[in-house]
C-alpha cells in the first residue's frame, strides 16, 4: 500500500509540474516574440534612411587651401617622381603635333611611334627567335600628346603613350595582312606604320603599290608584325590579329619602348614621308 501511494504521489506532482512548466514555456515564448517585435520596430524607427541627393561640382584650383599634414606626407614621393619625369633623355628638333582634325594618311609622330618600335624590339627578337620582324602596325588613337621641340624628358614618354600597353609580336598569314591593309585604306588614318612598309592608294582606295621590306607584298608568306595587346585583342575593331599563327609577349610596355628610343637617339629629327599615301 505505502509503495503504491508513493507512486500516486509521485504521479500527481509529474504531472502538476509538467502542466506549470508548459504555461512557462508558453510564456517565455511569447515573451521572446513581443521582445523581437518591439526590437524590430525600434530598428525600425531609429534606422536612418536616404530622402533627397544634391551634388555640387568643386573646381580644383589653386585658391583650395592645402592640408599641411598631407603635404608633408607625400612631398618626397612628389618631389622624387618630379625629378624623374624631368629627366632629359633626348632632343626634338621639330614640332610633332597630332592634328586631330584633320589628319593625314602620314604624320611625323606616327612615324615616330612605328620606328621607335621597330627600333627597340627588332634586335630584342632576333636575339630570341633568330627570326626577324617584318613591320610594326600601331594604332592612331593611341598617340595621346604632342611631343614639342627641344629636350625630351620622361615625363614627355608617359604623356604620349599613358596607357599600360605592351609589345605583342604576331605571325600572321599573309590573308590576314591583307586584312590588315584593307583596314587601313578603309579608316584612312595615320595609324603607326614602321618605314619597312610602303602602302601608296587612289582616292578611292585601290591599291597601286604595296611593298614590305623593299619586296613585293606575297599573300602566300608569313608575316611577323609588332603590335600592342590592345590591338592584338581587338580594340580598334582590328580583328585581324584574333587569328595569328602565333603570338609572343616580351614584357615590354610600349612606353618603355619610347623611353629607351630616346636615351639611344641625341637628336629626334623625325619627318613625313611617303610610306602610306595616295598616288595614281
Amino acid at each position: 500500500m505505502r509503495v503504491i501511494a508513493k507512486v500516486t504521489i509521485n504521479f500527481k506532482f509529474k504531472r502538476l509540474f509538467m502542466r506549470k512548466f508548459k504555461q512557462l514555456n508558453h510564456y517565455f515564448i511569447v515573451s521572446l516574440i513581443a521582445i523581437g517585435l518591439l526590437s524590430a520596430c525600434a530598428a525600425h524607427i531609429n534606422k536612418p534612411e536616404l530622402t533627397k541627393v544634391t551634388a555640387k561640382n568643386i573646381v580644383i584650383t589653386d585658391t583650395i587651401p592645402s592640408l599641411n599634414q598631407v603635404d608633408k606626407f607625400i612631398m618626397p614621393y612628389r618631389k622624387h617622381v618630379e625629378e624623374e619625369m624631368s629627366k632629359v633623355l633626348s632632343q626634338n628638333a621639330n614640332d610633332l603635333v597630332k592634328d586631330r582634325k584633320h589628319p593625314r594618311l602620314n604624320t611625323a609622330i606616327s612615324n615616330l611611334f612605328g620606328d621607335a618600335t621597330y627600333e627597340i624590339v627588332s634586335p630584342i627578337y632576333k636575339k630570341r627567335t633568330g627570326n626577324d620582324i617584318d613591320f610594326v602596325l600601331m594604332n592612331w588613337g593611341g598617340i595621346r600628346a604632342d611631343l614639342a621641340k627641344g629636350p625630351v624628358t620622361v615625363g614627355d614618354a608617359y604623356a604620349l603613350m599613358p596607357f599600360e600597353n605592351e609589345v605583342v609580336i604576331v605571325t600572321m598569314k599573309g590573308e590576314k595582312v591583307q586584312e590588315l591593309v584593307d583596314y587601313l585604306i578603309k579608316h584612312r588614318l595615320p595609324h603607326p606604320l614602321s618605314k619597312q612598309v610602303s602602302l601608296q592608294i587612289t582616292k578611292d582606295g585601290k591599291i597601286t603599290h604595296f611593298t614590305i621590306n623593299g619586296k613585293p607584298f606575297d599573300p602566300n608568306k608569313t608575316y611577323v608584325v609588332v603590335t600592342s595587346d590592345y590591338l592584338y585583342n581587338g580594340g580598334d575593331q582590328m580583328y585581324f590579329f584574333k587569328d595569328a599563327l602565333n603570338a609572343d609577349k616580351i614584357d615590354y610596355k610600349l612606353r618603355n619602348v619610347l623611353i629607351d628610343y630616346f636615351k639611344k637617339i641625341d637628336v629626334l629629327d623625325i619627318k613625313e614621308d611617303h610610306r602610306f599615301e595616295y598616288k595614281p
